[in-house]
């Protein structure tokens, strides 16, 4: 019969309590890249929207955001990491849009009716800026790809980012689960 001494017992506990505590710090930071505060709607690379801009637009724009399979709030939220991703992305690039260059983008990708409010029409005129990146990027695969190199950040009260598709889905609701279709 073996028996273990105390000091073996109290040391594989303390090493126990370490993992337990490395494993916690690990969740944590984990949680913590989701968002990086709560005042935060996204952030891509040094773009940020903040939840105030985000739900400034949700009441202004949900009438205008239609989609057979994700709420207007599910829209807006993937446009608004879209305008980030585009902002940051053209940044990176040097170049620079005027408002009348993003107007004209935002016509030529049947964005205009975003035009009809003030609000609406700045969130899409940020959005412009993906559309003229992705007119610069050879194809599919490498725009997905710079995007994933940006780090992109959402707040998970506004759903899960799917990179692949550049959208931003699911419920925000930790009590809700997303059916994948729109209501």
């Amino acid at each position: 019969m073996t028996t273990s001494s105390p000091q073996r017992n109290s040391t594989g506990r303390r090493r126990g309590l370490r993992l337990a505590a490395a494993a916690a710090a690990v969740a944590a930071l984990a949680t913590a890249g989701c968002a990086p505060s709560g005042s935060t709607a996204v952030r891509a690379g040094e773009q940020t929207v903040s939840m105030t801009t985000f739900e400034k637009d949700v009441s202004n724009c949900s009438d205008l955001a239609s989609s057979q399979t994700m709420t207007p709030r599910q829209v807006i939220a993937s446009t608004e990491v879209q305008a980030a991703i585009g902002e940051e992305l053209l940044a990176r690039s040097g170049k620079t849009l005027t408002d009348a260059q993003r107007d004209v983008i935002m016509a030529q990708n049947q964005l205009s009716a975003l035009a009809t409010h003030p609000v609406c029409r700045d969130m899409g005129r940020r959005l412009a800026s993906l559309y003229a990146v992705a007119g610069n990027t050879p194809d599919a695969r490498t725009l997905v790809a710079d995007v994933k190199k940006l780090g992109v950040q959402v707040n998970p009260r506004l759903g899960h980012w799917y990179p692949d598709q550049l959208a931003v889905a699911g419920s925000g609701s930790l009590s809700s689960l997303w059916a994948g279709t729109r209501s």
